[in-house]
């Protein structure tokens, strides 16, 4: 696999703060951003945007496990963690703010899905 250039790097540490912040905020960190860009120009604001997405990077479709927890595919796995942890706080039927069985299943579902997919990655590649 080659290495990663340092903008995808970058690209990709800004898109993990993003989620983060998403989680523990409910705000998006480039809406953030883009709103503090916009008093400069709308330049900047485009310029400021591209950090965080890219035209060559599809959109995640509502099908996959990732729209489900509202992350990037390429979330590290504490992003991952936090935002199941987020949805699981709100959802949970035991101890949930908005107990709701269909919704907690559906996020834990996709959590497990995510998890098995990196565990089978991860395997494969400390097999070669």
């Amino acid at each position: 696999m080659p290495p990663k250039s340092r903008a995808r790097q970058f690209k990709r540490a800004l898109r993990n703060a993003d989620d983060i912040f998403h989680i523990f905020t409910g705000k998006r960190l480039k809406n953030v951003v883009g709103k503090g860009v916009d008093m400069f120009g709308d330049e900047l604001a485009k310029k400021a945007a591209r950090l965080f997405t890219g035209p060559d990077e599809p959109e995640v479709p509502p099908d996959s496990p990732y729209f489900v927890l509202g992350i990037h595919p390429d979330a590290m796995d504490v992003v991952v963690k936090a935002a199941f942890r987020a949805l699981a706080r709100e959802f949970h039927p035991d101890t949930g703010s908005k107990p709701d069985p269909a919704k907690f299943q559906v996020a834990n579902e996709a959590y497990n899905k995510i998890m098995a997919e990196r565990q089978a990655k991860q395997k494969a590649a400390e097999a070669v």
